[in-house]
């Protein structure tokens, strides 16, 4: 019998392959990037077949190189990047060279009309999509409907980004309900598609997955061919597998009432388990399914984090950034050591982040990246801190909205992703949000370790999910606020908030520029 779990966690910049132990410990994991392309402002696309291409590459590479036996392997499971509508025909086929990504945009006169034609409350509160209809994919298909037609036409159905690849797999057209849940198109209480609000706003339904389905399901084993390409055996079980957030919340230990965790890596959300939806028509957290059944998961999310913190790698250390490769080390290691040494507040500099627009706190797809009160003085260590710092009040937004949303405090977070590595930010993190500030053992395989437990429920060797995550996974660190500092940051996020709102109207200006400049 085997003794490993192969959990894929396909992400937004690429594709890690994990293998673990039925104790949770990790073997083995590998890495294989991917093209994210943006031709023209609000357009944001991948390629599936470099999605394909990541999770072959990376299977042969992760059993490779930990120098297992592919029978070892008692099943794989997937943690995906979500809120795709991507057309596949009747083979599994994908219809686009290039698909929308998550932060994709380009369909904001459909949402303006799914607004007036079933109204925002209605669609939120049905729902649970807090966040700018544009970005769900009820809006990506309606734009695919009238600027596409044909595709459209040819469409057989409409799948989200794990689920293109367990129908490869597989053969099956099938979603779990935390994937479904971000669409804008399920029905959140009663767990089915919305077929009122499709007919309404002209979407077939029959174009959506067959079944929706718990994301413990097994739905079928790797075909002879796939066995080939990867080196994994004929027959292995492959398991559904959720969305990216619902998997790192469970791969968090965040599996009861209450629990929270923050999530920094090439976006930043905050998320809080619950066994409730929770709406509030401002804010406008959104809420979806959780791994755990009868449980969800509600979210605040901001879309420019380590992704901002990666530009500034690339445009303004791109000379250090190759050297540090060459040496086989981490840039953004560099970059910290940097940070470290400016003071909290960057020497009075304020660093608006939103580099790419979308999300909370503001749900403006029209805001733009600032950088405020510099002077002949500031050295490039007070921007790279900076840059951290406006990143962490964006997500101190999150954490009081939330708070407000749940009707209780959070004393304590769970920090996951590529920036909890930096223990600068966690010190950033715990001062800003003056709480106090818990990295894990897992803390930057949550989503895979998700995957995992999920994979290991489904087949049997794991008793439950909470058993399971409370035996995984442990607190290796908490970082606690310092008064001091804490005061410095209440009076820099005070300026923060004033400074966005200041820039508004430039920003909505530049923003219709753009838009009437494109292409």
């Amino acid at each position: 019998m085997g003794d490993l779990i192969l959990a894929h966690d396909l992400g937004t910049t690429g594709n890690k392959a994990s293998l673990y132990d039925l104790s949770g410990r990790l073997v083995g994991s590998c890495y294989h990037p991917y093209e994210t392309f943006y031709p023209r402002p609000g357009w944001v696309e991948q390629d599936p077949e470099d999605w394909w291409k990541a999770f072959v590459d990376s299977t042969r590479r992760v059993i490779d190189s930990a120098k297992v036996e592919p029978s070892r392997i008692l099943g794989l499971c997937f943690s995906g990047h979500m809120m795709a509508g991507i057309p596949v025909d009747r083979e599994g086929r994908v219809l686009q060279k290039r698909v929308f990504l998550w932060a994709d945009h380009r369909s904001q006169d459909q949402a303006e009309r799914i607004k007036q034609t079933v109204g925002w409350e209605n669609f939120y509160h049905r729902t649970g999509g807090g966040m700018e209809i544009a970005l769900y994919p009820i809006a990506k298909i309606l734009w695919l409907k009238e600027n596409q037609p044909e595709i459209y036409r040819r469409a057989y159905r409409f799948l989200g980004t794990k689920d293109v690849l367990v129908q490869r797999l597989t053969g099956r057209f099938v979603t779990d309900f935390s994937d479904a849940s971000n669409t804008g198109l399920l029905d959140l209480r009663q767990r089915v598609w919305a077929k009122d609000l499709l007919a309404e706003v002209g979407i077939d339904e029959t174009k959506l997955p067959d079944e929706i389905l718990p994301s413990d399901t097994p739905v079928g084993t790797v075909k002879e061919e796939v066995s080939q390409a990867t080196g994994l055996k004929p027959g292995t079980p492959v398991i559904l597998g959720g969305g990216d957030v619902a998997c790192a919340a469970l791969g968090a230990g965040v599996i009861e009432e209450g629990c929270v965790y923050n999530y920094i890596g090439s976006a930043s959300w905050l998320a809080l388990a619950s066994s409730f939806p929770v709406f509030d028509d401002r804010m406008r957290p959104f809420t979806l399914c959780h791994i755990i059944p009868n449980m969800y998961v509600v979210q605040l999310a901001t879309f420019s984090a380590g992704v901002v913190y990666a530009w500034i790698r690339d445009q303004i250390c791109w000379l250090e950034s190759a050297a540090a490769q060459r040496l086989g080390q981490s840039a953004f290691d560099w970059m910290n050591q940097e940070a470290s040494s400016s003071t909290p507040g960057a020497n009075g500099l304020i660093f608006l982040p939103n580099l790419r627009p979308g999300g909370a706190p503001h749900n403006d797809l029209k805001a733009r990246g600032a950088l405020l009160g510099l002077t002949l003085a500031h050295k490039r260590e007070d921007i790279f801190r900076a840059a951290l710092e406006g990143i962490t009040f964006n997500i101190r937004l999150l954490c009081e909205a939330l708070e407000k949303q749940a009707g209780r405090s959070f004393p304590e977070i769970r920090m996951i992703g590529g920036g909890s590595k930096s223990s600068l930010w966690q010190e950033i993190e715990a001062n800003v949000l003056n709480k106090r500030i818990a990295t894990l053992s897992t803390q930057q395989e949550a989503n895979s370790l998700g995957a995992a437990i999920t994979a290991g429920v489904a087949l049997g060797v794991f008793e439950s999910f909470q058993k399971a995550a409370q035996e995984f996974i442990e607190i290796r660190k908490v970082t606690k606020p310092r008064e001091d500092i804490r005061r410095v940051y209440d009076r820099q996020f005070e300026l923060f908030n004033k400074a966005y709102g200041s820039l508004v109207p430039v920003n909505d200006a530049l923003a219709e520029m753009a838009r009437d400049d494109s292409p």
